[in-house]
Parts: C-alpha cells; structure tokens; sequence
C-alpha cells in the first residue's frame, strides 16, 4: 500500500499522471468510476489543471475529511502557496489489501 500511495503522491506532484497508470491497473487498486480507463481520463484533467492553476509547485497535505466519520477515509490535498483551498483532492480509502481512490470535484 506504501508503493502504491507514495506513486500517487510522485506523479501528482510531478504532473506525470502516466507514471501512476501501470499502479492504477493493478489488482490492489479500486476507483469510485465505473472503470479504471474513465478515473484516469478524470484524474488526467485535474491533475493538468491543478498544475496550470498553481502558483509555484503542489504541496501536499493529508487530511481527515469533515464529513466522514470513517478513519480509514483520508483526503490528499494539493495545495500551492497561493491558494486557500486545494487544488487537487483525492480521496484514498484503505480497506482488505485494497486502496480505494477516488477524485474529488472542484
């Protein structure tokens, strides 16, 4: 699971979404889409988007999410150093031998 976070982490701040492809394939990893093909279309454009809306270079922060009671549930937020809120937000739930993702929307 250590791999497979720490290659989220690299390739969102990297803008590199195609390093993390070969792990999203893999067996250990779930997403909320209906496939893996249309999470790494979605994660693509946001992590493309998130890099030209940045002012300098993403940071990340993991944090418990407000809502979700659910302590396996942590949201890795990007931030850069000019705005308040996160640029890029994933949702990585970590269950069985299983991590879930899952890209939030603006």
């Amino acid at each position: 699971m250590e791999k497979i976070k720490a290659q989220l982490i690299l390739s969102c701040i990297n803008n590199a979404p195609e390093s993390f492809l070969p792990i999203l394939m893999s067996a250990e990893v779930e997403t909320e889409a209906p496939n893996k093909k249309d999470f790494y279309q979605f994660f693509k454009g946001m992590l493309n988007h998130a890099h030209g809306s940045s002012e300098g270079e993403l940071l990340l922060k993991i944090e418990q999410p407000t809502l979700d009671t659910d302590t396996e549930v942590h949201n890795y937020n990007f931030y850069d150093n000019a705005h308040k809120y996160p640029l890029l937000s994933i949702e990585v739930k970590e269950n069985n031998n299983l991590i879930y993702l899952d890209v939030m929307p603006f």
